[in-house]
Parts: structure tokens; C-alpha cells; sequence
């Protein structure tokens, strides 16, 4: 039981403070809405290896070594975790961490309390109906209600600007200067004299940390190639999971490999289906991995404080320049140089061919050309307008805020994220299509029309 309750403990401990830390940084800073989160973590980082060692020393199980190993191990950690709480205390505000800090022991005081005050009698006569917990809900969203009104009072303060006065030390009015109009200086002109931006993206983990240390190196050069970060994370995950998808096939297979089986097989045969027996199997594994990672950089920018790195047309160009490059690739191995010209050139096989050739050949140099710019510019268009459209919708669900006056926003954006899964897969699947066809149209025909009439002939001789 006691081991149940703290894993409870560091669950619940770990909801609150993130969702404090979100409050804190999106009302306050981020930094110190980094600062309690840092703190929470400290703390049940701190409340595990305690446990760990009560265990190793205290535990059922005799035998010496294991426990002596388990407790050494335990100390050694926390030895490492007071040095971690050292750095913290150098690099963030102490009140904020030792906010965070508190957090999982208020949770440990209210579960006790919790559990001395559910048994009783008086809670059970309180229960009994549901009109007191009604009447508990109605005061506490009041008290919310006040609480949020009291606070966008006092950060709004007295007005400020051209309009608004100064009072001079002595009572009297001082001269106000006049501020510069909107577009004076060839822009929109925000408060602070900052040029008003654009709309932008959901902040993700690498913004959260260059916008909390805005003067470390680090960080500006994490937000710089956050997009390549993302990238090369993504493709670090997947092979990970096919590495232990891999490493112990079994006949019957578990979870993990059934669902990665799953996968394989169903592109195997849908990208067969399109290139035939011949060509199929030799470009299924760049094409499934294609669709693959497209798919999973997708979907990634769905997850909380991620990043989809499609949405950014640099990612989209280098995957139509690699799809690009790899086409040119197969049609000067499978054709040749002089069969390469002679698709180019539109096949010509009779005067009025010939004749076409100075027409045909500059379409199809600029149809390949344009085959990179409509991948790109399609899966990236398609990507960065789910993102604004979350932000558009989830902006508007804090707007409600501004005229109901409640403590928490509509979360509008919600049927948009459904609507993100399905989009995201299908431009997935476009992008793997149209690559896939233009591997088609490289190949040699002839060899497919053989094909196909050798099927038909062997079919009328059965």
C-alpha cells in the first residue's frame, strides 16, 4: 500500500506541476515556469531514489550484495542529484524552485488527509446527496472567476499612451510625446516600438528554452536548427524502433514486431501494385521509408511542445530534392544516357515526332523541374496551414476568455486535431504516390507490356 501510494503521489505530482508550469510560463515567463517545473522534478527525482535506498536497506529480500549494490547505487544518485540541485539553484530563481519543490509534498499531505477524511462518517453524511458538492464546484469557480478579474486588474495598471497624462512630481500636467503611427517607419509599429509580427507557430521545447535563456549560446543555437534537431530526432526514433523490432524475430510475433510486420507488408503491396514485380521490390524500401518518416514528422508537431519539421519548407525542399535526384538517378541506370535523351525527347519514332522534339523536350526538361517544386510546396502548404489553424482556433478559445471571464479557455482547437491525423496521413500518402509514380514513368515501358502480355498468353493457355 505504501509503495502504491507513492507512485500515486509522483503522478498526480507530476500533472500539477506541469500544468502549473504551463500557467506560470504563459502568464508570468517562461523561465519561471521552467523554474517550478525544475523543481517538481528535482523533488520526485529526490522521493525515488529515497525510496530506492528505505528499500534496498529494509526490504524482504537478504541477500547482501544485490542490496548493498541497489543502496550504493541509491546514494550515489543522490549525491548527483544534490550537485544538479546546486546548478539549479546558480541558473534559476530559488523561490520558484522551491515552489516546484513543495509541490509533491502538498500532494502527500493532501492524500493523507484524503485518506483519514473519505472513511469517515462525516464525509459519508456529506455525500449523501449531491447538492454539497454542487455548492462546493459554484464556490470554487466564483473564487476563480474572482481571482482571474483580480489579476488582469492589477497587471493591466493605469493607462498608458498618448491619451493618459503624466502627473508632474509638483500635481501639474506634463507634456506627453507623441508616438510614432502605425506604418511611419514602413511597418506596423507594436507597443515598445517593435514591428508587429506574424502569427506563430505552437512554442515548442527548443523555443521554451531559447525564450527562457535568451542571453546562452546554446539555446539561440537550439532555436536556430531546431528544425533539423526535430528532423534528426525523428529518424533516430524510427530506427530505434526497428531496431527492436528486429533484434529477436519471433514465429509468433509480439506487439512491437506484429505492428512494424503489419506496416511493412501493406506498402510492400500497395507500392508493387503501382511498379510491378519487377521494379517493385527494389525501391519499396526508400519509398516505405519515405512515407514513414514523412508520416511520423507529420504527426510529430501534434504532440505537446513538438515540432512538425515538414512545416518548414526547408525540410519539403530537401525531400523533393532527394526524390528529385534519385528519379534522374534510375532513369540514366535503366535507360542509359541516349535513353534518357530519347524519353526527354518524348519517344519520337516517326517524322511528326522528330518534328515535335524542339517542342517536347524543353515541357518535359520543365516538367521534371517543376516535379521537386509541387512536392515541396504542397506537402509544406498542406502542414503549415494545420499548424495556423490549431493556433488560429486555440487563440480564439483564449479570446472567449477576454468576454466570459473564465478561468481556463474553450479548447476550440480540439476537433482540428482529428481532422490534423487524417490530413497528415494523406499527405504522407500523396508525397509517396506521386514519388512513386515518377519512378514509373523513368522505368521502361516495354518491359512492362511484355510483361503483361506474357501474363495474358500464359492465362489462355490455362
Amino acid at each position: 500500500m505504501g509503495l502504491e501510494l507513492l507512485a500515486r503521489v509522483r503522478r498526480t505530482s507530476l500533472w500539477v506541476g506541469g500544468i502549473a508550469a504551463l500557467i506560470i510560463a504563459t502568464y508570468a515567463a517562461p523561465r519561471a515556469g521552467l523554474s517550478v517545473f525544475a523543481g517538481t522534478a528535482w523533488s520526485l527525482v529526490n522521493l525515488i531514489l529515497l525510496e530506492r535506498l528505505i528499500v534496498a536497506l529494509t526490504g524482504l529480500d537478504r541477500r547482501t550484495f544485490p542490496a548493498t549494490g541497489r543502496a550504493i547505487a541509491a546514494i550515489g544518485g543522490l549525491l548527483l542529484l544534490f550537485v544538479a540541485g546546486w546548478l539549479l539553484l546558480q541558473r534559476l530563481p530559488a523561490t520558484l524552485l522551491m515552489a516546484g519543490f513543495g509541490i509533491p509534498f502538498a500532494v502527500i499531505v493532501l492524500k493523507a488527509i484524503a485518506l483519514l477524511v473519505l472513511p469517515s462518517r462525516a464525509w459519508r453524511r456529506f455525500t449523501r446527496t449531491p447538492w454539497p458538492a454542487v455548492a462546493v464546484v459554484v464556490i470554487l469557480a466564483a473564487g476563480a472567476w474572482a481571482v482571474s478579474n483580480g489579476w488582469s486588474g492589477a497587471r493591466s495598471g493605469p493607462a498608458t499612451g498618448p491619451v493618459a497624462a503624466r502627473q508632474a512630481p509638483g500635481g501639474s500636467e506634463a507634456p506627453v510625446a507623441s508616438e510614432p503611427a502605425a506604418g511611419e517607419h514602413g511597418g506596423a509599429v507594436a507597443h515598445g516600438g517593435e514591428e508587429e509580427k506574424g502569427p506563430e507557430k505552437f512554442a515548442n521545447v527548443l523555443t521554451v528554452l531559447a525564450r527562457a535563456f535568451p542571453d546562452a549560446g546554446w539555446a539561440r543555437w537550439l532555436h536556430h536548427y531546431e528544425v533539423i534537431i526535430f528532423s534528426l530526432f525523428i529518424a533516430l526514433m524510427l530506427c530505434v524502433i526497428a531496431m527492436l523490432a528486429t533484434r529477436n524475430p519471433q514465429m509468433v510475433p509480439g506487439p512491437l514486431q506484429n505492428g512494424v510486420e503489419l506496416v511493412v507488408q501493406t506498402l510492400h503491396d500497395f507500392l508493387v501494385d503501382i511498379l510491378g514485380n519487377k521494379y517493385g521490390p527494389r525501391y519499396v524500401p526508400f519509398l516505405g521509408t519515405l512515407f514513414v518518416y514523412i508520416l511520423a514528422m507529420n504527426l510529430f508537431g501534434l504532440i505537446p511542445f513538438m515540432d512538425s519539421p515538414t512545416s518548414s519548407l526547408n525540410v519539403t525542399v530537401a525531400l523533393a530534392l532527394v526524390v528529385f535526384i534519385y528519379s534522374q538517378y534510375i532513369g540514366f541506370r535503366e535507360l542509359g544516357l541516349v535513353g534518357w535523351v530519347d524519353h526527354m525527347a518524348g519517344n519520337p519514332r516517326s517524322a511528326i515526332g522528330w518534328a515535335l522534339v524542339p517542342l517536347m523536350l524543353p515541357i518535359h526538361l520543365m516538367g521534371e523541374l517543376a516535379k521537386p517544386i509541387s512536392l515541396a510546396c504542397r506537402l509544406f502548404g498542406n502542414i503549415f496551414g494545420e499548424d495556423m489553424l490549431l493556433v488560429a482556433f486555440a487563440s480564439l478559445g483564449i479570446t472567449v476568455m477576454g468576454f466570459t471571464h473564465l478561468p481556463l479557455g474553450l479548447p476550440l482547437q480540439l476537433p482540428f486535431l482529428f481532422l490534423a491525423l487524417l490530413t497528415s496521413t494523406l499527405q504522407a500518402l500523396v508525397f509517396t504516390v506521386l514519388s512513386t509514380i515518377y519512378f514509373l514513368l523513368m522505368l521502361p515501358h516495354d518491359d512492362h507490356g511484355d510483361e503483361a502480355e506474357g501474363h495474358t498468353q500464359s492465362q489462355h493457355a490455362h
